[in-house]
């Protein structure tokens, strides 16, 4: 196991219990003189705009990745950020692996707080019917996404539980609260993060340790080919995001940001969804949001959804 490090930042006292404490009014996303652990944290996507966001919090990040180039990268830019902040390389596969670096993360620096695990994914080979689906693939998705999850929030439970405080935040889909055509199995893999994750709530809930998941919905990030931004969306996108972008990765974090900090401290066994309005879009609207079945031209002309439409929405296909 490799270690990048920045310099250490100072270490204070501890804050009050998570679920019992309350945020200071003048910080209350702090994380100051605490330690976060983020699983995932390379790539430059969802788990590197976590890994700088504690950071700029005033958190200590142990950032876990099993690219170690995409660990140098991070580490480079958690250097300008005081902290004490570090970087292991670990495979989230492998629990002996993943055990020692938390025990890692647990013994240096501030106390360790919490855990967001970030990593999983579908490859593009990955993307299959049902019936044509490769298992081996299944096998795979299912290991990345959900095993791996189990391991590292495991890793970390034994430390809060122990300490009696702490929150830990899974990384989900909205895949995983309906359905991904042809991606069935990172869909399934979702849905079972997001089960585990309520019943690790109720498990370690009387431990102090609270846990959650984000759900977010389509991320413009290097790995989903949104390198552009979200401010580049497609006008087809557009048409069916009730908010007309892409989220970032910044937006993800941000929802993250709020789940480790005290500012949610009554909050666990919660999926935080963070798509843009997407997932409560009805499948029978229309790009002009109204449904296909509306048909009568005075009604379109009323509500001004007949010639023209505002920006980023397309005309009614219905005639």
């Amino acid at each position: 196991m490799a270690i990048w490090g920045s310099e250490a930042g100072p270490v204070g006292s501890t804050p009050g219990q998570a679920g019992t404490s309350a945020p200071d009014p003048a910080a209350p996303f702090s994380l100051a003189h605490r330690t976060v652990v983020v699983a995932g944290a390379g790539g430059g996507g969802i788990g590197t705009a976590v890994a700088l966001m504690v950071a700029a919090a005033g958190g200590s990040v142990t950032a876990l990745d099993i690219n170690a180039q995409a660990l140098e990268d991070l580490d480079r830019r958690l250097a300008s950020i005081s902290g004490g902040h570090r970087s292991l390389v670990v495979d989230l596969r492998v629990a002996d692996e993943v055990e020692e670096a938390m025990a890692e993360a647990a013994a240096s620096g501030p106390p360790l707080h919490g855990l967001v695990h970030v990593a999983g994914g579908l490859a593009a080979e990955q993307w299959s019917s049902i019936l044509e689906m490769d298992l081996g693939h299944f096998d795979d998705v299912m290991e990345r996404n959900l095993r791996a999850a189990v391991i590292t929030t495991r890793a970390a439970a034994r430390h809060l539980t122990a300490k009696g405080a702490g929150s830990i935040v899974t990384v989900a889909s909205v895949a995983g609260l309906s359905s991904l055509p042809f991606g069935s199995s990172y869909a399934a893999s979702k849905a079972a993060l997001l089960s585990y994750t309520r019943t690790a709530a109720l498990e370690w809930g009387g431990s102090g340790v609270r846990v959650n998941a984000v759900v977010p919905g389509t991320i413009a990030t290097p790995k989903t080919g949104g390198g552009e931004g979200p401010d580049v969306t497609p006008p087809e996108e557009q048409a069916v995001l009730p908010l007309r972008r892409r989220g970032s990765a910044e937006d993800v974090a941000g929802a993250v940001l709020y789940l480790v900090s005290d500012l949610s401290a009554w909050v666990t066994g919660h999926g935080l969804v963070v798509d843009g309005g997407s997932s409560v879009r009805p499948s029978f609207l229309d790009g002009d949001d109204l449904p296909v079945f509306v048909h009568a031209d005075a009604l379109r002309s009323r509500l001004g959804r007949d010639a023209e439409t505002r920006p980023g929405r397309y005309p009614a296909s219905a005639p």
